[in-house]
């Protein structure tokens, strides 16, 4: 059988995810996180506040620790995948598991990664939605209109044919969730991130996560990873530069499920963290597939 892993990016993050991995994989989520990165992830996953977790610098270390260890109960159960992709900061999740970055490598990078984004969109007034429209490429098309017009809109993620998530400040936002019209869209939902990740907003933390990237070794993968800033299969002589600049370019998402299909044709594909994002996404561009959502220990068999 041929399957595909898809791991989730900021913004899956729920209270309490991956408490029943704390015993298997104590060494990952406890010594070796505590080691690398200063701080209790135990504890951030027993806490019941919700604001915490909200945090860029505190989810995305999270977020991706817990995708990584569903990542190795999915591998053992299922079997080696064909190809690997992430919805941004999910990237990493899957380099890591194709064995491109090492786990504790990858967890400094984020750190850093996830601090310097915090601190560009702090003050930014700047705010991320999701937009739903029945015609993508009219949509697109206005975006450009109201760009010149003086709204600032930025398109952070290019999701499936029917959902993109735009970048604003929050006043324009407002603006457009009371007139989704002026998109050509049925809604726009603002979501639960701290500012306007993948835009120029977060350029200033491309040079300390590069500075960081180059700090740290490459091997060469054992599954293919298919990368947001181009859609294509990552080589290692590239790889610190394409993430480099996922920082402030659109996460092609819809577009790495479309090579991926045509690529490889396979049987499964397989959202693998915290929530279900990853396999809608699929579910709306190639809808004839099978899917899988391993989100818990259970549902990794």
């Amino acid at each position: 059988m041929q399957w595909v892993g898809m791991f989730p990016g900021q913004g899956s993050q729920e209270i309490g995810m991956g408490s029943e991995l704390l015993e298997t994989y104590d060494d990952l989520l406890i010594n070796t996180f505590e080691e690398t990165l200063g701080w209790s992830l135990k504890d951030i996953i027993n806490s019941e506040d919700p604001e915490i977790i909200k945090k860029t610098n505190i989810a995305q270390p999270y977020i991706f620790s817990v995708s990584y260890c569903y990542g190795i109960e999915a591998i053992n159960n299922l079997g080696k995948p064909a190809a690997l992709i992430g919805h941004s900061l999910g990237e990493y999740t899957a380099l890591c598991l194709s064995g491109y970055l090492d786990y504790k490598d990858a967890l400094k990078v984020i750190a850093v990664r996830g601090e310097e984004m915090h601190k560009a969109v702090e003050n930014s007034n700047t705010i991320m939605a999701a937009v739903l429209t029945g015609d993508l490429e009219t949509t697109i098309e206005e975006v450009e209109k109201l760009n010149n017009q003086g709204i600032q809109i930025w398109i952070s993620n290019f999701n499936d044919p029917s959902q993109i998530v735009i970048s604003s400040y929050i006043d324009d936002m407002n603006y457009l969730k009371s007139n989704p019209k002026a998109l050509s869209a049925k809604r726009v939902i603002p979501l639960e991130v701290a500012g306007a990740f993948h835009t120029e907003i977060v350029s200033s933390a491309k040079k300390p996560l590069e500075d960081t990237l180059n700090s740290i070794d490459i091997s060469e993968g054992k599954i293919p990873v298919y990368m947001n800033v181009d859609a294509k299969k990552v080589e290692a002589s590239t790889l610190k530069e394409n993430l480099v600049n996922q920082i402030d370019n659109s996460v092609l998402f819809n577009q790495q499920i479309e090579c991926v299909n045509n690529d490889i044709d396979p049987d499964l594909w397989c959202h693998i963290g915290p929530g279900n994002v990853t396999a809608g996404m699929v579910r709306k561009s190639i809808s004839y597939k099978d899917l899988k959502i391993i989100n818990s220990l259970e549902s990794s068999k």
